[in-house]
């Protein structure tokens, strides 16, 4: 490596390139409702009836529990490699790569499958009668994927330009609809209804459907509904007050994402009858497009869907790519990750790297249906591994400020009790979820968490010498000295 390139691994992040409501965009963003409630409605329609808001409630606030956690260890300190940094301060610093690399695991085979989507969506919002040969499905995802990895290298403010701009498309289209949906239930035609309180209130189990088991059963689907908003973790370098805005952002994230959540789930579940959501499956934001208006504008709902799908695509590139990035800095894994663009200073080398992954394996994903089963596998699997990197981190926050929890009941409270009750909520979805679901998917996700794991050992064993070591090592025995 030349002398040049080297430098380019100290020069750093853009700092002040992105403030509160920009770091508040990269949290919903990397979300995506839209994507989500089209993909997870009938599924939990099927297992918690008509109370699967309250699920999505229950869940989100739980979420919220653990962005507090978040929050609290981005005051300590903002950092580019914040799941790593944070855990490896508060447990050990193998526990803590490891988690890095469990936090860039999941956000690049979530990007798997939402490039496998977003291809295949905008070909149906085009032509949504016609059916295009795999290839093509492939070059347009592809070219998505690149243009993504294009504008990521831009920098982290224009990202968030286009971005809002995505917002304001998505959530337009989405309260357009909501609109539409309401005066259709009012008319209660094809087994449509006006949404009821009694959502939120836990009933019998009718049919299999609903109860106590239905909740939770719905609480793990839920669960995946969430995944993402952390992604302003790992911004604290670039952000203007950077030890306060990303954990605001990540609060305000949770919360606007559990109340929009809750009120798009408990509308579009009355819009028809619960067999004809239940028989749309992941199409049932398509259906109700063109169910509300048929014809050309009835593909508006489906287009935002594909917008949500294309801006989680980017954030879902760029929060790896700054862990990445942190990771090589501390001399952890090659330098090629910390590799800057010299007018940007954005980790391109990463970012062109973690572009190519999903396009890569759409290829057997499209080509095979042994590979696709397999690749569908390991994304299913990868929401798992979501839930219990939450655990992780929101736990690891209330053991880094123990000897705070003391002082006082707030601090007992807002350090302590709630996050810990986020953490263990997040493991309890987790080891529910492995019990429940497809026994293979099961075991790729805790293969997955295993392996990365074991590679933060091994690197603590080949990289020794790193500074990341060196200066936790030093920090404990100036501790244990006094």
């Amino acid at each position: 490596m030349s002398s040049s390139d080297t430098a380019h691994l100290h020069v750093g992040l853009k700092a002040n390139s992105v403030g509160l409501w920009g770091d508040f965009i990269v949290s919903i963003a990397n979300v995506a409702p839209s994507s989500s409630v089209a993909f997870t409605l009938a599924l939990l329609v099927s297992f918690a009836g008509h109370v699967a808001p309250l699920a999505v409630l229950v869940v989100g606030l739980m979420m919220f529990l653990c962005a507090m956690g978040y929050a609290s260890l981005n005051k300590w300190k903002a950092h580019a490699g914040a799941p790593y940094v944070w855990v490896g301060e508060a447990v050990t610093p193998s526990v803590g790569v490891g988690t890095g690399f469990l936090n860039v695991a999941v956000s690049t085979f979530a990007n798997v499958g939402n490039i496998t989507l977003a291809g295949a969506y905008l070909l149906f919002v085009v032509a949504p009668s016609s059916t295009f040969p795999k290839p093509v499905t492939w070059l347009i995802a592809t070219l998505i994927m690149g243009g993504l990895a294009w504008l990521s290298i831009q920098g982290i403010r224009p990202s968030v330009r286009v971005q809002i701009a995505f917002v304001v498309i998505e959530y337009g289209a989405m309260i357009s609809f909501v609109i539409l949906a309401l005066i259709h239930e009012s008319h209660g035609t094809g087994g449509a209804s006006l949404p009821s309180l009694s959502a939120f209130t836990i009933g019998h189990a009718v049919n299999g459907i609903g109860g106590l088991s239905g909740l939770a059963k719905a609480a793990v689907p839920c669960g995946f509904l969430y995944l993402g908003w952390e992604a302003t973790s790992v911004l604290g370098e670039e952000s203007t007050h950077a030890n306060v805005h990303p954990g605001r952002a990540m609060l305000m994230g949770t919360m606007f994402l559990t109340l929009w959540y809750t009120f798009l789930i408990w509308i579009f579940q009355s819009v028809s009858s619960q067999a004809n959501i239940l028989s749309h499956g992941s199409d049932v934001l398509a259906y109700t497009g063109t169910l509300l208006v048929p014809g050309f504008w009835g593909r508006a709902l489906p287009f935002a869907v594909l917008v949500a799908v294309i801006g989680t695509c980017q954030i879902q590139m760029t929060e790896p790519s700054r862990v990445l990035y942190a990771l090589a800095r501390d001399k952890l894994i090659p330098k090629v990750f910390g590799l800057l663009d010299k007018k940007h200073q954005t980790p391109w080398a990463g970012l062109v790297i973690l572009a190519s992954i999903p396009p890569v394996l759409l290829i057997p994903y499209l080509a095979s249906t042994s590979a696709k089963n397999a690749i569908g596998d390991v994304i299913s699997a990868d929401g798992l591994m979501g839930l219990f990197m939450y655990f992780v981190i929101a736990t690891s926050s209330v053991w880094f400020y123990r000897s705070h929890l003391r002082q006082s009941m707030s601090k007992f409270l807002l350090l302590g009790g709630l996050p810990l009750l986020g953490g263990l909520f997040m493991l309890t979805i987790f080891l529910y979820a492995m019990k429940t679901q497809v026994k293979v998917v099961a075991l790729v996700a805790v293969i997955g968490i295993v392996f990365v794991y074991l590679l933060g050992m091994l690197v603590r064993y080949t990289r020794s010498s790193s500074p990341f070591f060196k200066e936790i090592e030093e920090r404990r025995k100036a501790d244990f000295a006094e």
